[in-house]
């Protein structure tokens, strides 16, 4: 069973990270032991919602708070014909402050979980998936492969708050 460490709230709605072949309900119990999810990690005021460390690297997790879907265009999401800006910023910002804080040793990938109608976006280096497809974003991300060490690292840095 995966390690998950609480540091605001539990999961919320059906957002789940779980094996692809079998998802579960609550999804943290099917990541691999040597993934971590740490929950409302605070970094630099910034709250971000779930931040998954792995063998592939530090992926920060935002979950768009608006549930009508979102349609995919060539230059960016979008709902009712309006482009959508902040919370695809906020998502960004989410990966840049944690990098800034962690004195840029690590890279994180930024996630944005929102309802939309394709299986998966790549918005330059923000992946946009669905609730249900973050397991398999992760897991077929090519990202940089990190020791235990490096990842035992990341997880001591956001037990405690950053600044």
């Amino acid at each position: 069973m995966a390690e998950v460490i609480a540091l605001r709230a539990a999961w919320t709605d059906d957002y789940i990270l779980a094996t692809p072949s079998a998802p579960h309900p609550a999804g943290i119990d099917r990541l691999p032991t040597e993934w971590s999810v740490i929950d409302g990690a605070v970094v630099g005021g910034t709250v971000i919602d779930h931040v998954v460390v792995g063998p592939n690297g530090v992926f920060t997790i935002n979950v768009d708070p608006d549930p009508r879907p979102a349609s995919v265009g060539e230059d960016g999401l979008y709902r009712d014909g309006a482009r959508v800006t902040t919370t695809v910023k906020q998502a960004l910002m989410a990966a840049s402050r944690l990098r800034q804080q962690l004195g840029q040793r690590v890279f994180a990938y930024p996630i944005l979980v929102s309802r939309m109608d394709a299986p998966r976006h790549q918005l330059d280096r923000l992946g946009v998936v669905p609730g249900d497809a973050i397991a398999e974003y992760i897991w077929s991300h090519p990202g940089l492969p990190m020791r235990r060490s490096q990842r035992l690292e990341v997880q001591w840095a956001l037990r405690r708050p950053l600044r």
